[in-house]
């Protein structure tokens, strides 16, 4: 039986990746990278996309026609009945714009719009660290704290469409994004030492051994790890993934992490939960979008 083909698209504020892609996960040609310039007009940020797949296609040694549809992640917040990008910080000159229709229009194709967060968890459902997984929950650190939640293969939007908007849930004296991404690091080292880093310069500090990058990433994986487990008691996944830049230093805050969700999950979930850094590397997202066709 012939595979599908599909195009994935990891749309983001600062680049634009395409692939071909087929149904086993199989990059067929070259990435395409480009910039996406955020504060162009809309429909030339369409087209810059439309030039990537083009590209992505011709690489391939295909053509538009051998393809079975188009996947796009994309920052949201999104309209995802009607495929429109609403207000999004990212993306300042997409606000309310059709995007869904105005790439089908331009390649004849079916066309899916998620958001990235949850096409991060279906690539790793997939095609990565959960692909034997029925129910998987995973969160992405980076600037900020996105997450999604994939049942059977497929994304769960809830009602509205917002399912697995949990960065803002209070949490202490914040909320989960202000103890889960990497404005965390940068207030707690801060905090430790009056410097004010980025989350890579902590990072590298720790990895050089230095005790209060060191302690930075054990008092953010403690508080991760009871985030986490309010998800867990509430959602009983068998796996969770941890990705985005933030998990490039998982030894850092692993030990810590699981400590503290184990003491605050209930004992069955204990005995089966599976948490792990996500294996696509960058491409979960990629790949994620192209499954949205798959699923």
């Amino acid at each position: 039986m012939k595979q599908k083909k599909v195009i994935g698209i990891d749309f983001g504020g600062t680049k634009i990746k395409v692939a071909v892609i087929a149904e086993d996960g199989k990059i067929h040609g070259e990435e395409i990278l480009l910039p996406t310039e955020s504060n162009r007009p809309a429909k030339k940020i369409v087209a810059t996309m439309q030039t990537g797949i083009l590209k992505a296609v011709s690489s391939a040694g295909l053509k538009i026609n051998d393809l079975d549809g188009i996947g796009i992640g994309s920052p949201g917040p999104l309209d995802l009945k009607n495929g429109i990008i609403l207000d999004t910080p990212n993306l300042p000159t997409m606000k309310n714009f059709p995007l869904k229709k105005e790439i089908s229009n331009l390649f004849n194709l079916p066309v899916a719009l998620n958001n990235d967060g949850n096409c991060f968890v279906l690539g790793e459902a997939y095609f990565g660290a959960a692909k034997n997984a029925s129910s998987v929950c995973g969160v992405t650190l980076g600037t900020g704290f996105g997450c999604g939640i994939v049942f059977d293969k497929k994304i769960y939007i809830g009602t509205t469409g917002t399912a697995a908007e949990v960065w803002c849930s209070p949490y202490a004296d914040l909320n989960f994004e202000e103890y889960g991404s990497g404005r965390t690091l940068v207030r707690l080292y801060r905090q430790k030492t009056s410097d004010k880093l980025d989350s890579k310069e902590i990072f590298h500090l720790a990895q050089k051994d230095n005790s209060q990058a060191i302690d930075t990433f054990l008092e953010f994986g403690k508080n991760l790890g009871r985030i986490l487990a309010i998800m867990v008691n509430l959602l009983d996944p068998d796996v969770f993934v941890i990705g985005g830049s933030i998990s490039n230093a998982w030894e850092f805050f692993k030990t810590p992490l699981l400590e503290n969700l184990n003491q605050n999950i209930n004992d069955e979930p204990r005995a089966h939960i599976r948490v792990q850094p996500a294996l696509l590397g960058d491409n979960s997202g990629l790949l994620g979008a192209a499954a949205l066709l798959f699923s």
